[in-house]
């Protein structure tokens, strides 16, 4: 008797078992399903370079530098609708021959969220962005290995905002032209002593005779007007990838025929997994901006001959160094 019930037993058991695939998992425990419609590349790179020279006949100077560069490009795009996300950093640091002081040679934070819906036909859409440009660390004239004077520059001083509402067209999916008739633009300015000189477009202070202030400088700006900006990124060779950006922005309100531009190029090389290079090219003119060199060489920039108005700002690097994709 005693083995029958366990053979009764083990035949429930085996049963059960064999029953056991055709219950229905409940669906809070199902494995969620990748959703597609998201991409998520990015880069990051971080290089540095070196020069020692000892008893070098042709000249030059020591140096140490290095250079650090993030990307990332959120994308979700479904059906008639497509949000695009960028956040684009750089920040490196140069140490020229026997200087105690590193300085800045690149110095970047661009961030910009994009909305596009279809519109007339499958090449164009209505769009809307928002982006913001400004720098990580303060920046200074120096002579020497001496910093002169304030900083020149800093975080949100300047910092820009910009808004648009327009049409995209998108031929292709590696270039994109976007007219926005209507665009604004926000300078913001937090470093009281430049907002004080009028840096950057804002409205400077007003002084008494004995030169104390009498109205501060503001330290923010707002301009209404229209905005073109031309997109391109594609791998143009093997290995070699182009990302080029023109931004041009009018404002209606004073001197339309001053165009502020902003063209920014970077050139991917991938050596192989972990190893590339990268020229980066930055061209910027900006009307509201006065430029100041030390031309007459006295470590200073306060005299007249050194205000020089407007001009174009121009930087190139070169680095080679650690990055991957993803």
């Amino acid at each position: 008797m005693k083995h029958l019930y366990t053979f009764i037993l083990s035949v429930i058991i085996l049963c059960a078992n064999a029953q056991a695939p055709l219950v229905q998992m409940p669906d809070t425990l199902k494995p969620l399903a990748k959703d597609t419609a998201w991409k998520l590349p990015g880069q990051f790179s971080i290089s540095g370079s070196q020069t020692s020279l000892s008893n070098w006949q042709g000249g030059g100077q020591d140096n140490l530098s290095v250079i650090s560069m993030f990307k990332f490009e959120p994308t979700y795009k479904k059906e008639n609708h497509e949000w695009i996300n960028k956040i684009d950093l750089k920040y490196g640091l140069v140490k020229p021959g026997d200087f105690r002081l590193y300085r800045k040679n690149i110095d970047q934070i661009f961030l910009l969220t994009k909305y596009n819906r279809n519109a007339f036909s499958k090449y164009w859409f209505y769009t809307t962005q928002a982006d913001f440009r400004s720098q990580f660390a303060p920046g200074f004239n120096y002579a020497g290995d001496s910093i002169i004077g304030k900083a020149t520059s800093d975080f949100m001083s300047p910092g820009y905002i910009q808004l648009l509402v327009g049409l995209d067209f998108k031929p292709v999916n590696y270039f994109t032209i976007t007219f926005a008739p209507v665009a604004g633009k926000i300078t913001v300015v937090n470093r009281q002593h430049l907002a004080d000189e009028g840096a950057y477009g804002v409205k400077k202070a007003s002084y008494d005779a004995q030169g104390n202030v009498i109205t501060p400088g503001r330290n923010i700006r707002y301009e209404f007007g229209g905005r073109v900006i031309v997109k391109f990124k594609k791998d143009i060779s093997k290995n070699v990838n182009l990302d080029s950006y023109l931004d041009l922005f009018s404002n209606y309100m004073y001197n339309p025929g001053n165009i502020d531009v902003v063209f920014n190029n970077t050139l991917n090389l991938k050596i192989n997994k972990y190893f590339n290079a990268s020229v980066t090219s930055q061209i910027l003119y900006d009307d509201d901006i006065i430029t100041k060199r030390d031309w007459d060489k006295d470590g200073k920039y306060e005299s007249p001959a050194d205000i020089n108005g407007p001009r174009l700002q121009a930087l190139t690097n070169i680095a080679v160094g650690f990055g991957f994709t993803f």
